[in-house]
């Protein structure tokens, strides 16, 4: 298990880690084949099967409000997420829907929602299992009674691949060429991704970096952190290799 020192538990959760690539976010992810229509709707049917009759679904860590574009089809949909960027981009697709910038350890809207939701592996920017249990403390809490919670984690400490990976995504619209190459490396329970974008437009070639830390919990971490907040836990299958999907429910 994944145990904190005082500083990691001190430590800020990353603001702005797509500061200057929010803009550019849906584009690549398209041109790498992420399908929201079909993962929204692979969700739903999870929700169905957990909780019929669901309306209300919050999206913690929701970025450019890829997702909520197909869950609002059948939810009264909330969004939040810490980065101020991908949350104007998510404005500029759902102008009418509520987008909340909030961190998700302290979470605190002060309404509950039959399904909450943290995908794509967001969870894993967590640092220390002090703050995965304070996340998962604050999303359960906003849980009907009979709601649940849909987590996806990061790559299991086993399926990491070791030695680092490099990966290249060319993507292209009207008035931008985007190439992406990431670089992926280890350090105990640390991953670090750097994402080197060269950004072609009228005006000339830009040169963008981001960096991101993410933790390799493990199971073991994910299901203390779900039964620690009161929810009972079970695993379900990932949409991505290598990772798991982890849902609770409250504790009867």
């Amino acid at each position: 298990m994944v145990r904190p020192s005082s500083t990691e538990a001190d430590s800020c959760f990353p603001r702005g880690v797509f500061a200057r690539t929010a803009h550019l976010y849906d584009l690549l992810y398209a041109a790498t084949g992420k399908d929201y229509a079909q993962e929204s709707s692979d969700i739903h049917d999870l929700i169905e099967q957990r909780c019929r009759g669901a309306r209300r679904l919050l999206d913690v860590a929701c970025g450019t409000g890829g997702h909520l574009r197909f869950l609002r089809r059948w939810y009264d949909v909330t969004g939040v997420d810490v980065d101020p960027g991908m949350l104007a981009q998510a404005r500029s697709h759902l102008p009418d829907v509520t987008l909340v910038e909030a961190d998700m350890r302290t979470l605190a809207l002060g309404r509950t929602f039959d399904a909450v939701l943290c995908l794509f592996s967001s969870i894993g920017y967590l640092r220390s299992g002090d703050e995965l249990a304070a996340a998962v403390g604050a999303m359960s809490r906003h849980l009907n009674p009979r709601g649940v919670l849909i987590v996806d984690g990061w790559v299991r400490p086993d399926a990491w691949i070791s030695g680092g990976r490099t990966e290249t995504t060319v993507a292209t619209a009207e008035d931008v060429k985007v190439v992406r190459m990431s670089r992926s490396r280890r350090r105990g329970v640390r991953t670090f991704l750097e994402m080197h974008h060269l950004v072609g437009t009228a005006d000339g070639i830009e040169y963008l970096v981001d960096h991101h830390e993410l933790t390799l919990f493990s199971p073991s971490d994910y299901e203390a952190a779900f039964r620690g907040s009161g929810l009972d836990v079970e695993m379900a299958e990932s949409p991505l290799p290598g990772r798991d999907r982890y849902l609770g429910f409250p504790a009867s």
